[in-house]
């Protein structure tokens, strides 16, 4: 019989790398709230146009990394591969524009057939922020705090990566820099691969995100996108550096920065490490003025972020426990099965009586429950065996230094209310 495997590019996530995404997302909720966003959530799957008529026909996620099927009414459906599309069709549909702007987050699974690697998976976490309706610069400067307050606040130092950001300019700007780049690799074509050669035919500006080395060095003689802004995106642009000066915000302006989707226009930003591998981005954003639009909606300005979770557990503090709560986790033991039904009576009301987390096990013996206490990374163990039983008392054992101590079982709420009021 053939062995059962998880699918290619998707992995089964174990307790210990759950609990880290988990933790990961709670930090998303407490940064995103105290900036006045609201969580959303939208569907995994959507109708294949959500993304055909926003990505673009000639990006990569369309043409190859997409998981689009029929349904079984003829209806061609698309897992989800990215955030903000989905978002905006979930504005439109809803009506929110009564207040705006809009502030909204969301985390969840995306998906794209892309060759697995470290740090990009087929099936992979993501978390977002968009804001809909300001089209001032503001907006994409908070989002900028909003992600540094984020990837701060989780333990990442900000020695540990940079801001590189760029304009995209409007569409008239691309459009005259299109032709002039599409000439500049004419004449290079033998330097070329044939994925650039493909680009090169339909949209040209996605060669600027190559990632081979013999393109990067042309790069350095092709055109410039700045040289062609027009004069209102050059403003634009002028005013947000001076504006990230002002508010301490370290940013790296990379010429040839692009994003992967024809959405974007002028303000364009990468959160980049040296410490992730070749696929050195893991936060990324901009502007998409004009999407709300050509999705059927009014017409608002809107910018926003998505980070990859994979690769931010990748830059983050290793084998350190995210939620701080969890430091104080029990495992309550009831010793010898005829103890198993009290003790569960018992832990019932512990469990009311606190936020920590009280796992239960029954075993016949108490030297495998403080093993399986140990296992789960306990830092105490809650003893209720034969003696503690008869003497309504329970016994608290700290696993790290084996010290134990027994008091009576209706003073046990203290503890656990405050865990630092044991002591030994």
């Amino acid at each position: 019989m053939k062995k059962l495997q998880p699918v290619r590019g998707t992995k089964d996530i174990l307790e210990e790398e759950y609990r880290q995404i988990y933790d990961i997302a709670c930090h998303w909720h407490l940064a995103t709230e105290g900036f006045g966003f609201k969580m959303i959530q939208t569907p995994i799957i959507e109708d294949s146009e959500v993304f055909k008529k926003t990505l673009g026909l000639t990006s990569d996620i369309i043409k190859k990394e997409t998981y689009t099927f029929k349904d079984r009414s003829n209806n061609e459906i698309t897992l989800r591969p990215e955030g903000t599309a989905p978002v905006v069709r979930f504005f439109i549909n809803n009506k929110l524009h009564h207040a705006l702007p809009q502030k909204l987050s969301y985390h969840g699974e995306m998906f794209r057939y892309d060759r697995p690697q470290k740090g990009r998976l087929r099936e992979f976490y993501q978390l977002g922020a968009e804001i809909i309706g300001e089209k001032d610069i503001s907006a994409d400067l908070e989002l900028i705090q909003l992600a540094m307050d984020f990837i701060n606040g989780i333990g990442i130092s900000d020695t540990k990566y940079k801001i590189h950001v760029n304009s995209l300019g409007d569409k008239e700007s691309r459009k005259r820099y299109s032709i002039e780049l599409k000439n500049f690799f004419q004449d290079h074509k033998k330097d070329l691969t044939s994925e650039s050669l493909e680009r090169l035919k339909k949209n040209p500006l996605r060669i600027l995100d190559t990632k081979n080395k013999k393109e990067k060095k042309l790069l350095v003689k092709a055109p410039k996108l700045k040289n062609f802004l027009s004069s209102e995106s050059s403003d634009i642009f002028e005013e947000f550096k001076e504006n990230c000066k002002e508010l301490i915000i370290p940013i790296v302006v990379d010429d040839n920065l692009v994003r992967g989707l024809d959405y974007y226009n002028n303000i364009c930003y990468e959160f980049v490490s040296n410490d992730i591998g070749s696929q050195d981005s893991f936060l990324a954003g901009g502007r998409y003025d004009g999407l709300i639009k050509k999705m059927g909606g009014p017409d608002y300005p809107g910018c926003g972020f998505a980070a990859g979770v994979e690769r931010i557990r990748l830059l983050g503090p290793k084998n350190v426990d995210l939620n701080s709560e969890r430091e104080s986790y029990f495992v309550l033991i009831a010793v010898g099965k005829k103890n198993r039904i009290k003790a569960m009576e018992k832990m019932e009301k512990f469990r009311s009586l606190t936020t920590w987390p009280i796992d239960f096990i029954c075993r016949d013996n108490l030297s495998k429950g403080l093993r399986y206490a140990s296992e789960k990374k306990a830092k105490y163990a809650l003893i209720l065996g034969d003696d503690e039983i008869l003497n309504n008392e329970i016994a608290i054992k700290e696993l790290k230094t084996r010290k134990q101590k027994k008091i009576n079982i209706s003073n046990l709420s203290d503890y656990l209310f405050d865990p630092k009021k044991i002591k030994f």
